[in-house]
């Protein structure tokens, strides 16, 4: 934890966190129902009124992409992305925000507490959890974070500095930790960040190899690697970076999807079919790379194999409405249409007011040469949202008037 001096709190002005108190927000992720039901219900009971509960590693990085909360309970029982992978992500994912981090955990050995806090953790919410614990606790938790001599508030600091495009300043705080910290990777994997988009290519490469050396074992250096590396058409070797990370990684499906998803931008369709499945060779069948691999053979227009994994990944996921809207959207293309209409209907019935989707089923009427339903859908779409642009040509296109 003594990463960073005290004094660069001071030296960059770096604000202190939101005060401790009811109304921070609260993020519970655990795998376990009646777990979640349990500390939510305690919580409340505290005081706390702003508090999600989800219930896998994934799920958690997404909501805190969306809305990131104040204190993040973790789990320790993921099986991919576990915790370890969560907190790295959050770390270093320049659009992602943490503030505290706690793990819970059944009584970790001495050995688990040193990795758990060399990783970022900042404290410990031991299973089965006591009642009267729990206030304590997160007040520990969010003094620990607060406390200067924690360097995850200055590298939050440079990641804010970066994603609002401070250049300047962000390099300047990257440049004092590199300086103060002897053997970390972090500081020149976020200047290498700076440095490409900047369009140093070559300097950002230079970067990343001097975290590599600090620390081959730094996974996001080898995944930036592979990004770079792909941006300047180095193939092969993007390729080679990726399966490094992966390798170092292999239960984080945030690995998978970062690499495939470059691969898929570049047409790299196979590649990316091909670091999917050291995933399932693996018997990693998470239903994240499942869904992956449907997309990636949908690209590649074999839609049998494409849908099999779409139902897979639905049947893992049902609730998933961006897994349903993938497989409805390989049935249309398939010209499997009664199966894609029974999809979309599926969907609509969870989420009514979902006008992208009411939009995409009709499209799929309209293929069905039923353009009168058509038209009465997007109808609907522009009641619920007028300024969908595109529902608004599709009905002038099919001969309809827009009020």
């Amino acid at each position: 934890m003594g990463e960073a001096k005290p004094d660069i709190y001071k030296m960059f002005q770096v604000a202190e966190p939101v005060p401790f108190g009811s109304q921070m927000d609260i993020l519970i992720a655990d795998p376990q129902s009646d777990l979640r039901l349990i500390l939510s219900h305690h919580l409340q009971k505290l005081g706390f009124t702003k508090i999600r509960t989800v219930k896998d590693g994934m799920t958690a990085l997404l909501e805190m992409r969306r809305q990131p909360a104040n204190i993040l309970l973790l789990s320790n029982e993921f099986e991919g992305p576990t915790a370890i992978d969560v907190i790295q992500e959050l770390r270093e994912d320049p659009s992602l925000q943490r503030d505290v981090v706690i793990l819970s955990s059944t009584p970790p050995s001495k050995a688990e507490i040193m990795y758990a806090l060399e990783c970022g953790f900042d404290d410990f919410l031991i299973k089965p959890v006591i009642p009267n614990e729990i206030m304590p606790k997160l007040r520990t938790s969010h003094s620990a974070f607060a406390s200067h001599k924690n360097p995850e508030r200055i590298y939050e600091f440079a990641k804010t500095a970066l994603k609002m495009q401070e250049f300047d300043h962000a390099e300047r705080i990257y440049q004092e930790l590199a300086r103060q910290t002897q053997f970390a990777a972090r500081p020149f994997v976020g200047l290498a960040r700076i440095a490409s988009l900047r369009g140093e290519l070559d300097k950002a490469i230079d970067l990343v190899k001097t975290a590599i050396q600090r620390n081959d074992k730094y996974v996001h250096a080898h995944a930036l690697m592979g990004d770079l590396l792909l941006e300047q058409k180095n193939l092969d070797a993007a390729l080679a970076s990726y399966r490094m990370a992966i390798e170092l990684s292999p239960l984080n499906v945030v690995r998978y999807e970062v690499a495939t998803a470059a691969l898929l931008e570049k047409g790299r369709v196979d590649d990316a079919i091909s670091l999917l499945e050291i995933a399932t060779t693996a018997g990693f069948e998470n239903p994240f790379i499942i869904e992956r691999l449907g997309y990636c053979y949908f690209q590649k227009k074999e839609y049998q194999k494409a849908s099999k994994f779409l139902r897979q990944a639905v049947h893992a996921e049902p609730d998933n409405v961006s897994f349903l809207n993938s497989l409805a959207i390989c049935y249309r293309d398939s010209a499997q249409f009664d199966e894609a209409l029974e999809t979309y209907n599926q969907i609509l019935k969870r989420d009514n007011d979902n006008s992208a989707v009411m939009f995409n089923k009709s499209l799929l009427l309209i293929m069905m040469q039923r353009k009168e339903d058509a038209l009465k859908l997007l109808k609907r779409v522009l009641a619920k949202q007028p300024d969908f642009q595109k529902a608004r040509d599709k009905i002038l296109e099919l001969g309809g008037h827009v009020d």
